[in-house]
């Protein structure tokens, strides 16, 4: 059983002006879904999971200036009067998921959140990203630290959004207990210009930290064959308790702002192995992250509400195709990867 956690005060952070990053986002996949699984509300008080991740100054730092008004707090990043509650309560989203799947009520859940989060690290940015790409508090990492301290041992991230999750790979680099993996495009043409081969992680985090850093028009093809050959064999291998995965819906070939050219076909792909791990995991809670067409943004999540529900509908979008010349590179990158990771897991 999936459930959904979702909170109206998420349309009450609001842009500026024109932004990708914007409510009908959310709005789009709420009416889409309607009446699919049962809704829950956030988990409203977070202030004490919130510093177990991020600096008290930041957190204090981004209090003040939602006090502010509408402010751009730099080129990418913006704060509304409604920020705050809604960042807090996207926190909370994940939160009450996490307590949905490990007390065994719900074997699944979607936290339709925003604004998203897994670029921020402890400090807001990350890895001397120049932005904080939207993002305000990691909801993904504040839900991984608060699944560790109620039981859970082991976590893995599994970061599907179109950039890499610098925020993420930093609060957790040399954290053992927390498996951060992330596909994205190839970090030399895309924000946030981090996520290469050999981070792999450091002190008694390394080996746990897993980029697979994909070239630009890299398709449906391609990217299974990194799923298949890299993600869901270390996944095996680490065991985890609870799975969670940054939703990004924006790797999409009709998104915008990117260059990947994944249909719903691999997303569908992915859905159906997370589903088929929960009977060896705890379960999976999913995050929403990036996602800037709102089509694919309700298609894709009607998708994952039926699949976690081991109901199959059809896609009506042919598989995508790998260019020969960027699939030569793909390998490429498959094989580096391997290749550096097999130091610390057994991968074919």
């Amino acid at each position: 059983m999936i459930g959904v956690i979702y909170d109206y005060a998420y349309l009450e952070h609001r842009p500026p002006g024109n932004h990708v990053e914007r409510p009908d986002r959310v709005v789009s996949i709420i009416k889409a879904v309607n009446g699919l699984a049962p809704v829950e509300r956030p988990i409203k008080d977070v202030d004490e999971w919130l510093l177990k991740v991020h600096d008290a100054d930041y957190v204090s730092k981004i209090d003040q200036v939602c006090s502010e008004g509408y402010v751009f707090i730099d080129a990418d990043t913006y704060v509304s009067p409604g920020t705050c509650r809604a960042a807090r309560l996207a926190v909370g989203a994940v939160l009450r998921g996490i307590d949905k799947v490990l007390s065994g009520e719900w074997n699944a859940a979607y936290a339709i959140v925003r604004p998203p989060g897994h670029h921020v690290g402890r400090n807001g940015k990350a890895l001397m990203a120049p932005t904080q790409g939207f993002c305000i508090f990691n909801n993904t990492a504040v839900g991984a630290v608060y699944a560790l301290e109620h039981g859970a041992g082991k976590v893995a991230i599994l970061d599907v959004d179109a950039h890499h999750g610098n925020g993420t790979q930093e609060i957790f680099y040399s954290d053992p207990r927390v498996l951060y993996l992330s596909l994205h495009q190839d970090p030399l043409t895309i924000y946030p210009g981090t996520g290469f081969i050999d981070e792999v992680g450091e002190g008694y985090g390394e080996g746990f930290n897993v980029n697979v850093p994909l070239p630009p028009f890299t398709a449906d093809d391609a990217y299974q064959v990194a799923l298949n050959g890299i993600v869901w064999p270390i996944i095996e291998e680490f065991k985890p308790r609870l799975i969670l995965v940054s939703l990004g819906f924006d790797a999409h070939e009709l998104d915008g702002i990117t260059n990947l050219r994944l249909s719903l076909n691999t997303y569908a792909e992915v859905f159906r192995r997370l589903r088929d791990f929960i009977g060896r995991v705890g379960g999976v809670v999913f995050v929403l992250e990036g996602g800037y067409n709102n089509d694919v943004l309700s298609r894709g999540s009607v998708l994952l509400m039926n699949i976690m529900s081991n109901k199959e509908m059809e896609i009506d979008e042919g598989i995508t195709r790998t260019e020969p010349r960027v699939l030569a590179r793909v390998n490429s990158v498959i094989r580096d990867v391997i290749s550096t990771q097999r130091v610390y897991w057994h991968l074919g």
